[in-house]
């Protein structure tokens, strides 16, 4: 039977594949993860690498036949869960339970997103068994090396959390300041590295403004409880803790807190002198905090203040007009309404379809919203 599917893709690919059977496809690729699963079970790795698999994908495998596999979960999520969990501390007796929530989680997300709340979710727990709650502290490192054979010389290091979130923050900013060119072929890697040499030009300058380079802006609400193990939401993605935010109060890049009430509505803004058009960014990000395409995890500090009713059809630049689009989803949004696009409901955010059927982006990172956080939807 299987020789008869091999033989059947390999005349599809002789006839000239037809995208119409793209979902298809994809399905059947879905189908193969399980398949393969379960023919490796009871088998050793090197079987499966003398069977022609590499010894990557063995090894994937093997895992696979090794832990649960809920229903609904894709091969690629499955992979990401697991490989998540390979941290986690031996001494947790939650590994089921921290399965079991981002496996639901990802029913709802990207990959990419299921592999980072998972990696968050055992962060977590290893952080609550940790007797040592600054060895990410203790471990911080920069390594420079010597010029190589072409000239260059590679860097690496390890960051604790403060610091990582203040790199971020001025890495996001330099990112969104290098327009890309039409037709230039640079890889993301690529405007990474570019944007880090501006923010070393920036420093370089000694340009000071009251207003700094870049801004870290943190979520609270009322409720949230302020010990060394509470962790709160930022524009850049990272969480940090009351030690990291003591640790940000001296830089000159200016901090903004968001508070908000049991409602979910903004109720305290602090912050210096900016812009109305800053603030709204601001309001914005305590609001939605990622893209509010479904499933996307594209921090605030990537992403548009997207027009919901184009300023051209007279739409006015306010948070009640506003949502934010990461500048991939900004592209696909249809602002005639015909296709998919964004709309606001009561306020909210919601992606509308190819159907036009809406759905609210509820990916993990989407919920640590401080607005949604107060009713309960983390």
């Amino acid at each position: 039977m299987i020789r008869q599917a091999k033989q059947a893709l390999r005349q599809a690919l002789i006839d000239g594949p037809c995208f119409d059977d793209f979902a298809d496809l994809v399905e059947i690729k879905e189908l193969i993860g399980r398949l393969e699963t379960e023919m490796a079970r009871d088998r050793e790795r090197f079987e499966l690498e003398e069977s022609g698999a590499s010894a990557g994908t063995a090894r994937k495998i093997i895992r696979r036949t090794n832990n649960r596999w809920d229903e609904g979960v894709l091969v690629e999520q499955q992979d990401a869960i697991l490989a998540a969990l390979e941290k986690l501390s031996s001494s947790s007796p939650r590994r089921e339970e921290i399965y079991a929530e981002a496996a639901t989680a990802a029913l709802e997300s990207s990959v990419k997103q299921t592999h980072e709340f998972a990696k968050k979710l055992v962060r977590e727990e290893n952080e609550r068994l940790a007797k040592d709650p600054f060895e990410a502290e203790r471990q911080r490192r920069f390594q420079l090396r010597s010029q190589d054979e072409h000239g260059g010389c590679a860097f690496s290091g390890y960051a604790p959390a403060a610091t990582a979130a203040l790199l971020k923050s001025l890495m996001d900013r330099a990112f969104r300041s290098d327009n890309e060119e039409v037709g230039e072929n640079r890889t993301i890697a690529q405007r990474n590295f570019d944007a880090f040499a501006l923010m070393l030009e920036w420093a370089s300058s000694q340009r000071i403004s009251r207003t700094g380079h870049a801004s870290l802006v943190i979520s609270v609400t009322e409720h949230d409880k302020f010990n060394w193990r509470g962790k709160f939401s930022t524009n850049v993605g990272i969480d940090l803790n009351l030690y990291d935010l003591a640790k940000l109060s001296g830089d000159s890049i200016i901090d903004y807190i968001v508070v908000h009430d049991h409602n979910g509505a903004v109720k305290e803004l602090s912050t210096a002198e900016r812009s109305a058009n800053f603030l709204q960014r601001i309001a914005l990000m305590a609001r939605d905090l990622v893209c509010q395409h479904p499933g996307c995890s594209e921090p605030a500090s990537r992403c548009d203040a997207h027009h919901v009713v184009p300023w051209s059809r007279g739409g006015p630049t306010s948070i009640g007009n506003l949502s934010l689009l990461c500048p991939k989803h900004h592209r696909r949004n249809d602002d005639s309404f015909v296709e998919q696009h964004v709309e606001l409901f009561n306020g909210i955010p919601y992606w509308l379809n190819k159907h036009l059927l809406p759905k609210r982006n509820n990916s993990p990172a989407a919920k640590r919203a401080g607005g949604r956080r107060v009713n309960g939807e983390t």
